[in-house]
């Protein structure tokens, strides 16, 4: 009875391994990855059809009686074959991206992965599989050619127009300085009152025309990765009073108030001066600028709960709507409404500004509501945040 059941046992256990092999045949046959077998020294030894298929040949027979790899016809850099070869021996599970031939010559990016098989403990071989990357491969390709032009023409149109704004400054500052002597009448009376009117018209269009082209120059070199900051430890408290004052004058004329909340205790921040004020001008202008007469613009700097640096501006001006924002913080960009009209510009004060922002490693928030009102947030990082002992 023992042994009837001890040979049964056997038996069932025969079936179950040969029930094993054809399942695992009918996987090797029918898989559509191609898959291999490589014997310790580097010989297929068996091979699906799928393979045969990818490699372009007429079947796995053809395959292994030809052996590419082992005649050095399968990979086409024989140093990655290497590599290949000894990352399978030497790690559980090795894969690679390599390029292979086909038959016929032609080139495949393949996913060529492989680990050992074992009999007890000793290595018997080597399973691999391999599939087809070619398409993604030719995809990547493109992408990155496509990048490497479009940074190639970003970087050419930033020297032009560096170049060029270089360039028309000259001329332009001496139609600025003949159009303020006429205006001013520093030689004498014009005579005719309206060559006055127009000499002031040539000196505020030669005006706008210079901060278009120095917005470009600087928007240009920050592009072409050539605008270099010059840091310091900055009193942000001496700065946002300095700032203020040249802004003092507009505010005034439009019947805007502006409110300062920065405490002196306010540590000092490592940055640009000259940055950081051109900063802080181009928002407390556009504040004053769009808010009617009335209103009320307020810069608020404070160090918040992770050590970080924040500095807003808060009007309560025309405000944007949501859909415009982008539009806003696009170089050029510049929203159409009834007050924006009676103001030129030239739309690169906000895209300059966040630029100068992040070349301080710091982030511009702008929030707006139409007709309620901005608030533009900057905060620069704790790492640029100068402790005030140190500061002193």
């Amino acid at each position: 009875m023992s042994e009837n059941s001890n040979l049964l046992s056997r038996e069932e256990l025969i079936a179950e391994l040969r029930e094993c092999a054809q399942r695992y045949r009918a996987v090797f046959e029918n898989a559509d990855i191609g898959i291999f077998h490589l014997s310790q020294e580097n010989k297929w030894t068996s091979a699906n059809p799928t393979l045969a298929v990818l490699l372009h040949y007429a079947s796995p027979a053809e395959l292994l009686k030809i052996q590419p790899d082992f005649s050095g016809k399968f990979f086409v850099d024989p140093e990655q074959r290497a590599k290949w070869i000894e990352g399978v021996k030497t790690k559980q599970r090795h894969a690679e991206e390599c390029a292979v031939y086909t038959k016929d010559g032609q080139i495949l990016w393949v996913n060529l992965s492989g680990h050992q098989t074992l009999d007890a403990h000793d290595v018997t071989g080597f399973e691999c599989t391999l599939y087809d990357i070619t398409e993604r491969r030719k995809a990547e390709i493109v992408t990155i050619n496509a990048k490497e032009q479009a940074d190639f023409a970003n970087r050419s149109k930033s020297e032009f127009l560096a170049n060029m704004s270089h360039e028309l400054r000259t001329p332009l500052n001496a139609i600025i300085g003949f159009a303020e002597i006429i205006k001013d009448q520093m030689f004498g009376n014009a005579g005719v009152p309206q060559y006055v009117e127009y000499a002031k018209d040539i000196y505020d269009s030669g005006q706008l025309l210079l901060s278009l082209i120095n917005d470009i120059l600087d928007m240009s070199k920050i592009e072409a990765g050539k605008r270099q900051l010059k840091e310091v430890a900055l009193d942000i408290d001496e700065i946002v009073t300095s700032v203020s004052r040249l802004v003092a004058a507009r505010a005034k004329e439009g019947r805007v108030r502006i409110n300062l909340v920065v405490t002196q205790a306010i540590p000092a921040l490592r940055g640009e001066e000259k940055a950081m004020k051109q900063i802080l001008t181009n928002l407390l202008t556009n504040a004053v600028k769009f808010t009617n007469e009335g209103g009320n613009v307020t810069l608020n700097a404070r160090i918040d709960e992770e050590g970080r640096m924040v500095i807003s501006v808060t009007d309560t001006g025309i405000g944007i709507a949501p859909k415009d924002i982008s539009v806003a913080l696009a170089p050029f960009g510049q929203i159409e409404s009834a007050l924006s009209r009676k103001h030129q510009g030239t739309g690169l004060g906000l895209p300059l500004t966040k630029a100068l922002v992040e070349l301080h490693e710091g982030t511009l928030d702008l929030q707006s509501e139409l007709g309620k009102g901005t608030t533009v947030t900057l905060i620069f990082p704790a790492s640029r945040v100068v402790p005030l002992a140190q500061k002193a």
